[in-house]
């Protein structure tokens, strides 16, 4: 009589046909969580462009007198502070300065302009724009403002 030994060491074919359906699953989770992660990185350069872009700008307005022309009250009234516009399309009112486009570190275009709004006790509010269009996320802004004057002239 034989006997049958029902007592194997060892992985069956099909054992080891889940485990590779499972390790593959994973790698392909990692992958893309890679190529996420490069997306983001590709998109945070491109802001840090831009404020570095909005920076130098207000950085060269800070820099200006008063009475410059850049910084001349346009006279719009949006946004609750009078020379000020949201720099929206379509907003009815448009910026007072358009300085075009700038090259960018990167070599991506960047569209600046700000507003300017006259305040009490000689000083001005100054709120700049910068759009630039990025291939895979669309159109990306940065909105800064400062207020220019008062104590520190």
């Amino acid at each position: 009589m034989n006997k049958i030994n029902f007592n194997n060491k060892g992985f069956s074919l099909i054992e080891a046909m889940i485990a590779m359906v499972i390790l593959s699953v994973g790698l392909m989770a990692v992958g893309l969580m890679q190529i996420g992660a490069m997306k983001a990185n590709t998109n945070a350069l491109g802001r840090t462009d831009g404020v570095a872009v909005a920076q130098s700008e207000l950085d060269r307005l800070r820099s200006l007198p008063l009475d410059d022309a850049d910084l001349q009250d346009g006279g719009g009234t949006n946004d609750g502070i009078d020379g000020l516009d949201d720099g929206e399309d379509g907003s009815g009112t448009s910026p007072d300065i358009d300085l075009g486009t700038i090259i960018g570190p990167n070599g991506r275009e960047y569209k600046v302009f700000w507003n300017v709004a006259d305040n009490v006790a000689n000083t001005k509010t100054v709120r700049l724009f910068v759009y630039w269009t990025d291939p895979k996320f669309g159109l990306n802004r940065v909105i800064s403002t400062t207020v220019l004057g008062g104590l520190y002239l």
